[in-house]
């Protein structure tokens, strides 16, 4: 009696999301990562070499500024394209942006910072939106809230580790510019690794060309109409806001409420990490509206409580804000690359993170308003509850207009 082995169909069985293309643009993009991450001591090293106050906060918004610019440019050029090559010229520029910082002086400092910041700024954004691109290509159909909580881990990493590492390595560089200078040579493991992604460049830009000159016309930007995605691009702007200004003003905020920064950074960072690390395989099971709009509801009440906490009280108010940063921002970027098709989801994304990059740029802004207008750091914080809750009207906003859809159609 002989056997009939059946050999199963390839197509059933389910990709991996940690795979070779995945973990090497995980280790790339935390090196590359690592050259923002740096910046952590930049006000106070530009208070040394005497840029004056209100210049300060120009000049470390310059960065975030450019790369909003440069991201709809880049993706536009950039869509259909090998972007092996701008990759490349990237990692390099923002490492030769680095190596400069030790050359300034006071007298010309504020141009010199602004040209650099401006330049590293232009290739972030060209890397950022390379990366993005290449990311949704490699995550697989059905993981895509793990994927982005996973990958999130690629810019939390360098803020729980350089500063501990930077603040010895100050003491044997000297002085915060040679640590800028320092954190350059991480593009060398970064090109090392970039030959191990070229067969899914290569995949990426097979898949991509036959719609490019469709995406390049009117269809570019159509998912901007609330019908489609406006409307989680909006929620996406605002819960980034939220975290920004977090984070640039929670130190006043301590000064304030007699708390450490560290009550703060190193709770909420390791509460997320935690979260994406040991609960990212349920992501993708979670029902996404009644969570996001839960942790939204939820991240309301945790900040607005911050702006009246007191001393070691912080700790945990920054437990639970963590547990809603580290649900709600794999969950929304899901949203946005579920929706999409293959074709349009590098598109998408990268509008996504124009989104997040906005951000970088309004929100010091927002906060610096409130303090210059005397009204606190626990004003700015009541500002940080408001916008929340403008993305969580946002998405509660689209679950309707989805509804309607589906009724109609």
């Amino acid at each position: 009696m002989s056997t009939l082995r059946i050999s199963p169909d390839k197509h059933d069985v389910p990709e991996k999301l940690l795979s070779l293309p995945f973990l090497v643009l995980f280790f790339q993009a935390t090196c590359c990562n690592c050259y923002i991450a740096v910046f952590y001591c930049m006000e106070q090293w530009m208070a040394k070499i005497s840029v004056e106050p209100d210049l300060r906060g120009l000049l470390l918004a310059v960065l975030p500024c450019v790369v909003f610019l440069a991201r709809p440019l880049m993706t536009w050029l950039l869509y259909g394209r090998n972007t092996t090559w701008a990759m490349v010229t990237s990692i390099l520029c923002s490492s030769l942006t680095l190596l400069f910082y030790p050359c300034i002086e006071s007298d010309n400092a504020v141009w010199a910072i602004f040209c650099l910041r401006a330049l590293h700024g232009f290739c972030l954004g060209i890397y950022s939106c390379c990366t993005i691109s290449l990311l949704v290509a490699c995550i697989p159909k059905g993981q895509s809230a793990r994927g982005f909580a996973l990958f999130s881990l690629t810019l939390l990493l360098p803020y729980a580790i350089l500063p501990a590492i930077g603040e010895w390595l100050i003491t044997l560089l000297g002085d915060e510019a040679r640590l800028f200078a320092a954190t350059s040579t991480l593009a060398v493991p970064a090109l090392l690794t970039l030959p191990l992604l070229r067969q899914k460049l290569q995949q990426q830009t097979r898949n991509t060309k036959k719609a490019a000159k469709a995406a390049q016309n009117a269809f570019m930007w159509k998912s901007l109409h609330p019908k489609d995605l406006g409307f989680v691009y909006l929620a996406c702007l605002s819960f980034s806001i939220m975290t920004n200004e977090a984070i640039f003003f929670m130190k006043g905020l301590c000064q304030v409420i007699h708390a450490l920064p560290a009550y703060f950074f190193t709770t909420y960072t390791s509460t997320i990490m935690l979260i994406r690390l040991l609960g990212n395989v349920l992501f993708d099971k979670l029902p996404r509206y009644p969570v996001m709009l839960s942790c939204s509801l939820l991240l309301a009440a945790c900040t607005f409580a911050m702006a009246h906490a007191e001393g070691t009280e912080l700790i945990w108010l920054s437990i639970v804000y963590g547990a809603g940063l580290g649900l709600l921002y794999p969950l929304l970027a899901a949203l946005v690359c579920d929706r999409s098709s293959p074709e349009m989801r590098p598109i998408n994304s990268n509008i996504m993170m124009a989104a997040f990059d906005l951000s970088g740029f309004l929100a010091p802004m927002i906060g610096g308003l409130i303090v210059n207008a005397g009204l606190g750091y626990g004003s700015v914080f009541i500002s940080t509850s408001l916008s929340i809750s403008v993305c969580g009207l946002c998405i509660l906003t689209d679950l309707l207009l989805q509804k309607k859809q589906a009724h109609s159609a």
